[in-house]
């Protein structure tokens, strides 16, 4: 430190600063005041700009990158659609192979989503996908606001532009069952509704059997939903007037009355038919893409109008009344059908009928037998039947449903092997539960859970 700064730093030291009173100074006419710190403008409008390009971007991301809706698209090829407040596509995601092929090289990315859905069909169409033997097509909306969905739904229907089509247009809900049953079969969300929709009007129908047909097949046996426009080709199968000409033939009769045919499902595609002719009711199941006879059934109709006015009174299964024995209603039965080596043989007598039923020569024959006067009421040969071979046992099959209901302590419990599925039910914890095990795989078919 030089001569000179050593100088100031004394002087500074012996500078004594005047004491203030305030009080003093306010007597005298002085108004003290303290000055408050305020905010510099700058930092105010910065912070204002801020808080608006955080609202803009925000909006603006709201706007064109958040996904507010899912359309998806079903044939056999499944794709799915991610848009945005816009209707703009975000994303298109191939769920299947087959979608894969159908979006290719396509890019949709920002299109609009209407021009995108037509774009999907006609290369749907272009790679024989739709066609004039399978003409359906699922589309599904989902948004978190049904009113929303609904009305983006109408609005893609109205645009898709193509004649000779059946579309199926539904909202949907990411529901949890939906959900497992999407992720666990590998369809779309869509696609569960639709067989679920379809199970509710068919109680027969399992999903197992329903989760490997295509739309169109689906549409077919749907058959009543108020959101499909257009008839679902049956280009494919033989059709109705044939199976209605193959059937009388083998019934031997012309003259038919009451008659009815309706295309369902039964492991296959096939015609159900129904009709009356020399008081008898014919049932008949053909073969839809072959016409081969699955099953039939011949209903003595004159003489069940007959029975049944006095079926009250044999209703509490009252053996004194029946004159012939259930070795008599066997043979009766096997003579008829005109077989002698049978398996799975079964006979039970019901009020005022023997209920019987076998196998023989891989076909499975129900007959009912008047118990009073042996007279075959009513039969029905299964042409399709097949024999089951379970690999999972009774008890395996039990395990796997303990396990997945995760009880142990039950009641009521029965297992019974239908059709390579084995139904079992039983009750715990106040609950009934009821499952469907397939007897080869031990998959679980289905399952239902009631409240006691």
């Amino acid at each position: 430190m030089n001569n000179i700064e050593k100088r100031i730093n004394k002087n500074l030291n012996n500078i004594k600063l005047p004491k203030f009173d305030l009080n003093n100074l306010e007597k005298k006419g002085f108004v003290y005041m303290e000055k408050k710190r305020k905010m510099p403008i700058l930092a105010t409008i910065s912070t204002l700009c801020v808080v608006c390009l955080l609202f803009i971007g925000g909006l603006y991301y709201n706007n064109n990158y958040k996904v507010t809706s899912k359309v998806g698209i079903d044939v056999n090829p499944s794709v799915e659609l991610k848009i945005n407040q816009k209707e703009k596509v975000l994303e298109v995601i191939a769920n299947n192979e087959d979608g894969k092929k159908i979006i290719s090289d396509m890019d949709l990315k920002g299109s609009d989503i209407n021009v995108a859905v037509n774009a999907l069909i006609g290369s749907m169409v272009k790679n024989g996908y739709i066609n004039e033997l399978a003409n359906s097509i699922l589309i599904s909306v989902e948004n978190n606001n049904n009113q929303k969905a609904e009305s983006l739904r109408q609005e893609i229907l109205n645009q898709i532009n193509m004649d000779n089509i059946s579309i199926i247009s539904q909202t949907v809900n990411e529901e949890k069952e939906l959900t497992d049953l999407a992720n666990q079969y590998n369809i779309s969300l869509g696609k569960v509704k639709i067989i679920k929709q379809i199970m509710a009007n068919n109680n027969l129908l399992t999903f197992d059997q329903l989760a490997n047909l295509s739309i169109n097949e689906l549409n077919l046996i749907l058959n009543d939903n108020d959101k499909t426009s257009g008839n679902a080709s049956e280009k494919a199968y033989i059709g109705e007037e044939k199976a209605k000409q193959i059937a009388l033939n083998h019934a031997n009769v012309s003259n038919v009355t009451n008659y009815r045919v309706e295309l369902d499902f039964d492991d296959v595609m096939v015609y159900e038919i129904e009709f009356r002719s020399n008081n008898k009711e014919y049932d008949y199941e053909i073969n839809a893409l072959t016409g081969d006879i699955i099953e039939y059934g011949i209903d003595n109709n004159e003489y069940s109008n007959i029975t049944n006015n006095n079926s009250s009174n044999n209703s509490n299964n009252n053996t004194n009344s029946t004159t012939i024995t259930r070795d008599k209603a066997k043979e009766i039965a096997l003579n008829h059908a005109n077989v002698s080596n049978i398996t799975n043989y079964k006979i039970e007598l019901d009020g005022y009928k023997y209920e019987i039923e076998f196998t023989a020569n891989n076909k499975e024959y129900d007959y009912e037998i008047n118990a009073t006067t042996g007279q075959i009421i009513k039969y029905s040969i299964d042409n399709n039947h097949k024999e089951t071979n379970p690999v999972i046992s009774k008890d395996e099959a039990k395990q796997i449903a303990l396990n997945h209901a995760n009880v142990s302590n039950i009641y009521g419990y029965e297992i019974e092997l239908d059709d390579n599925k084995y139904e079992i039910e039983f009750k715990a914890n106040n609950k009934e539960y009821n499952y469907e095990i397939n007897a080869t795989t031990g998959k679980i078919i289905e399952y239902e859970i009631d409240t006691d």
